[in-house]
């Protein structure tokens, strides 16, 4: 007759404990790999979503559509996609600087986003 599979606590009785200690290591770190590369992807996507807006935004720069006033926050935003970029440059080589590029960018995106708010009802448009 074959022996059905034990699930949860009732698997865990009849374990030696060496046997409990490496199950417990290896759930630990699956959990950890997991984890990580969640926090990787959501990085990525962080990124790309910065690149992307930097340059849809920052496009109009060489487009000439943008005035004096307008063509500040443009830039701020094409600096943000430029630091986005960098991290991906730099994200498998030297990790830390990736994520301090990352964190720049999304500062710089944000300070663009604000100037181009600000600017826009500045001119009451």
């Amino acid at each position: 007759m074959a022996r059905r599979r034990r699930w949860g606590k009732a698997a865990a009785d009849g374990l030696s404990p060496e046997e409990r200690q490496q199950l417990e290591q290896d759930t630990q770190l699956a959990i950890y790999r997991f984890q990580s590369d969640a926090y990787r992807n959501l990085r990525h996507s962080i990124a790309a979503a910065v690149i992307i807006f930097g340059l849809f935004v920052g496009s109009d720069v060489f487009l000439s559509n943008t005035d004096g006033a307008g063509l500040w926050p443009r830039l701020v935003l094409l600096l943000s996609a430029v630091l986005g970029a960098g991290y991906f440059a730099t994200t498998n080589s030297r990790p830390r600087l990736g994520i301090q590029l990352l964190l720049a960018a999304v500062i710089v995106a944000v300070i663009g986003i604000a100037l181009l708010i600000l600017l826009r009802s500045g001119t009451g448009s």
